[in-house]
């Protein structure tokens, strides 16, 4: 597949996640877990809802672009190439196909400003007998793997005990952060949980190039 056949993909996937928001009078995109979306459209805000995920928004301010990503598990050690939907769900594949997706469309790997969130400890029972929650091991994984790429950290809010909905505007790299409510919860978890379950069922399909 070439990269405009994947990025044609991505847009039509997108496209079935599109709607106007009359809060924000702006349209919006949802990306889910393990998945990853790159604006370029403009007038155009990126959201998803984290309970024990995380997300990086990472915008490039000269050429107004950016794009958010959603990984569940810190990081995989399967090597430099990953099929796209097996690797999609770890931190490291998830942080380096944002970023290579940027980089393709002209951002400066210099100029990136990165802003990350979630990792919450929402309930006991992600933590699947961890001795760390899944939680803080996310929240772990993404401040090391900045550190080691050399690549600041804008902003962050990760930890703590409760869900959040992200709302990222690409164009000017503003974020704005809510914490959901205790009735939302549930639903956050039955996600995670149900996305959880499907891991090992995902076909491989295709491989992906990460750039050094």
């Amino acid at each position: 597949m070439t990269q405009d056949q994947v990025w044609g993909a991505q847009a039509d996937e997108a496209e079935r996640r599109r709607w106007f928001d009359p809060t924000f009078k702006i349209m919006a995109v949802k990306v889910l877990p393990g998945e990853h979306y790159v604006s370029t459209a403009g007038q155009e805000m990126i959201v998803t809802v984290l309970g024990s995920c995380v997300s990086a928004c990472i915008w490039e301010p000269r050429l107004k672009i950016g794009g958010m990503n959603h990984f569940m598990l810190p990081e995989s050690t399967t090597g430099d190439r990953a099929p796209v939907d097996k690797s999609m769900r770890y931190g490291n594949h998830a942080m380096e196909e944002l970023i290579n997706d940027l980089l393709r469309r002209g951002a400066r790997r210099e100029s990136l400003e990165i802003k990350v969130f979630g990792g919450g400890n929402v309930v006991s029972s992600m933590n699947t007998g961890a001795t760390i929650p899944i939680g803080d091991r996310n929240a772990e994984f993404v401040r090391r793997y900045l550190g080691e790429e050399g690549l600041a950290v804008a902003a962050e809010d990760l930890g703590g005990l409760h869900p959040r909905r992200i709302h990222f505007f690409p164009r000017i790299g503003k974020v704005i952060r809510l914490f959901l409510k205790k009735d939302v919860e549930r639903a956050v978890l039955s996600r995670e949980l149900s996305y959880r379950s499907k891991l090992k069922d995902v076909p491989v399909e295709g491989d992906v190039e990460l750039f050094t």
